[in-house]
């Protein structure tokens, strides 16, 4: 099972490229958690907080797009290193404002230009993935190894967050990130033997990628799916800081993450017969049956239990929809297509953030996870009801990878 790994790892230059990649995308997962626990130590409000963290997210779902077609037409390392200086720039100065205890509307400025000016990173290396092997069952594998990657920063990337902000001072999380940011960017601009060559501008008249048959009920059961994500973290973070342990935050965040590595893992190693829009529905209900619990939990250990469950639904149900849209759009739209599917999960998740953090305020964290389950179902629904759609909709690639979602 690791051989394709060890083989795909002895490419030359690929270690180096891979390795730096991970660095400099590990704030992915560290900048949402790291502005809820900054914003609730000095403000105390996680309503507050959850719609900071959404503004993020959905600054970087609206800005991703336009600096992904500013690395194709300038290359990599020309858009790159002005984006980091941006976006790191914008995020000190977050740190800065809130820690002053500035007007609310200037963290929200400050907070949406650090998501919109923010480089795709794992746009970029696989792109290098696709510079260095071409088309084939290898940059299969690579695509396949990102994923892992990915899971593994979700895993991480909370822990530490949550360790360096509640252990150190509340800003080191998210000044740490920033430091990551930067030196991971450095050291991938750095490596331009791998890079891909930029391509000129294109006269591209052809319809959205949304167009696509199928492609509107993906992304539409998408942006449930995204709530269902969102409203568990937020509520989490809740959970842990009401129970008197908000270091904990990070740990059970990890155990969700960690349920969809293992079920990533085991995914990709089964050669599925079932068709992917019926794999994507089932993907939706068991994450939604396996988050229906949560509302119940009142002790931390039972909770850490039932997140590893419940992130047992998250990966399948992603590379679903994901490789279910590459199958669908035409081939010079791939691309579009997948920035659609992610930008529709990243708009749930930031709507059910601050929805969850306004319940966590009001009612408690308990009750803020009911948020989650109900976008679970409205994804069910959805799914059902597009169901023949995307049974129907043709297949525009004969053979392709899977790619993974762009950040």
């Amino acid at each position: 099972m690791l051989r394709p790994y060890r083989d795909l790892l002895s490419t030359p230059g690929a270690p180096a490229f891979s390795a730096a990649a991970f660095v400099a995308r590990m704030p992915i997962a560290m900048l949402g958690l790291g502005v809820v626990l900054l914003v609730v130590a000095h403000d105390g409000s996680y309503g507050l907080a959850g719609a900071l963290s959404a503004t993020l997210a959905l600054a970087n779902a609206l800005g991703s797009p336009v600096v992904s077609r500013l690395v194709d037409r300038l290359g990599q390392r020309r858009v790159l290193l002005p984006a980091v200086a941006l976006q790191g720039s914008f995020l000190v100065c977050f740190v800065a404002l809130a820690s002053l205890d500035a007007p609310r509307w200037s963290l929200f400025a400050t907070v949406a230009l650090a998501g919109g000016s923010g480089p795709p990173l794992g746009s970029l290396v696989r792109a290098r993935w696709g510079q260095v092997l071409g088309p084939g069952p290898r940059l299969q594998t690579a695509y396949s190894f990102e994923a892992v990657l990915d899971e593994v920063i979700f895993v991480v990337g909370p822990l530490l967050v949550t360790v360096l902000a509640t252990r150190l001072f509340e800003q080191a999380g998210l000044l740490s990130a920033v430091v990551l940011l930067v030196v991971g960017s450095l050291a991938l601009s750095a490596l331009r033997a791998s890079e891909p060559p930029p391509v000129p501008a294109r006269d591209d008249r052809a319809p959205s990628a949304l167009a696509a048959p199928g492609m509107v009920a993906v992304v539409a059961m998408l942006v449930f799916v995204g709530g269902v994500i969102g409203g568990v973290e937020i509520s989490v973070v809740g959970f842990a800081d009401q129970h008197g342990h908000a270091a904990l935050a990070g740990p059970l965040l990890a155990c969700y993450a960690g349920g969809s590595l293992l079920a990533g893992l085991v995914y990709g190693a089964v050669h599925w017969r079932v068709a992917l829009p019926d794999r994507l529905l089932a993907g939706a209900v068991v994450m939604t049956v396996t988050v229906a619990a949560l509302p119940f939990v009142r002790d931390p250990a039972a909770l850490a239990a039932l997140l590893f469950v419940g992130g047992l639904g998250i990966a399948p149900t992603l590379i679903s929809g994901l490789s279910l849209v590459e199958r669908v759009v035409a081939p010079g739209q791939v691309t579009e297509g997948l920035t659609w599917a992610t930008t529709g999960i990243t708009v749930g998740l930031s709507l059910t953030s601050p929805l969850a953090g306004r319940l966590v305020d009001d009612l408690g964290a308990r009750e803020a996870f009911t948020v989650a389950v109900a976008s679970g179902l409205a994804a069910v629904i959805v799914g059902a009801l597009g169901l023949r759609r995307m049974r129907a909709a043709p297949s525009r690639r004969a053979t392709a990878p899977a790619a993974a979602p762009a950040d």
